[in-house]
């Protein structure tokens, strides 16, 4: 029986397992393997692929993972402090209370995934993708507490109106007329609320209220694409399970070219409801 986890990929690999913690394994394909708690400091695994593979608390502590693939992979309380991380994928992956503490990230897609509670303190993450990812807790290089046009991507930039954040000028122009028709509206707010796996944060676009009913905004930037709409349909029904009957999605371009006509038509809507 073997006694580690080391000693059980060493076996698969048929590595001396002495030599383990200092091994090569660039380009390996390690998808789907059970190699939790597993140490492999300081190695280089560069385009490895652990797609689906277990990785809880294992120890990659200073490893050369460049272009490595994680997706879907399970990373709980994973230590990757001071990896060189630029361009590996972990879109999907489950990366709760993780440790990346001075880690590179550049490049890095971590679309999607899950980083409650992980510590990316001192982490470079110029150009990485953090679309989607749940943050919650999560320790972010110069986050601020605040819950209003969160800024999921450090190197996304923030735009201002009347004391509140935006991610892109349609988002203001949109803004802009929602208040010169006088209605009570939340712009990129983060709402608690109910989902299949919890209670979770989500951040709608615009939550309006209008004669008492209240519907959901959306503005369709280029980061909204086909691949993306299965994620945004399930947050729209967390939605629509609270009550929010009219969810309604504008493309960026007709926000910023004609936001009145958006904002009059997404009105009509919720006046429609009975």
């Amino acid at each position: 029986m073997l006694s580690n986890p080391s000693e059980l990929v060493a076996k698969l690999l048929d590595i001396d397992e002495r030599e383990f913690w200092r091994v090569c394994l660039p380009g390996a394909q390690l998808q789907g393997k059970d190699l939790s708690g597993v140490d492999w400091y300081g190695g280089n695994m560069s385009k490895a692929c652990l797609d689906g593979a277990n990785l809880q608390k294992a120890v990659l502590f200073q490893c050369k993972l460049t272009e490595a693939s994680f997706k879907g992979a399970l990373l709980t309380q994973a230590c990757f402090r001071a990896a060189d991380l630029r361009g590996a994928f972990f879109q999907g992956a489950d990366l709760r209370e993780a440790d990346f503490v001075n880690a590179n990230l550049t490049n890095a897609n971590l679309a999607g995934a899950d980083l409650r509670g992980a510590d990316l303190s001192g982490a470079k993450l110029n150009e990485a993708n953090l679309c989607g990812a749940i943050l919650d807790g999560a320790k972010i290089p110069g986050k601020v507490v605040n819950n209003q046009g969160i800024p999921f991507n450090p190197t996304w930039r923030i735009y201002h109106w009347e004391g509140l954040r935006f991610r892109s000028k349609n988002e203001i122009e949109i803004a802009k007329a929602l208040d010169e028709a006088g209605v009570l509206f939340l712009p990129l707010c983060l709402a608690r609320l109910n989902t299949p796996t919890g209670r979770r944060n989500l951040e709608p676009d615009f939550l309006v209220c209008h004669h008492g009913k209240w519907g959901l905004m959306e503005v369709d930037g280029p980061y909204h694409t086909p691949l993306t709409r299965v994620d945004e349909q399930e947050r729209e029904r967390f939605f629509q399970h609270h009550g929010i009957r009219v969810i309604q999605r504008f493309d960026a371009k007709s926000c910023e070219d004609k936001p009145h006509e958006v904002v009059r038509e997404f009105l009509q809507l919720i006046e429609k409801m009975h």
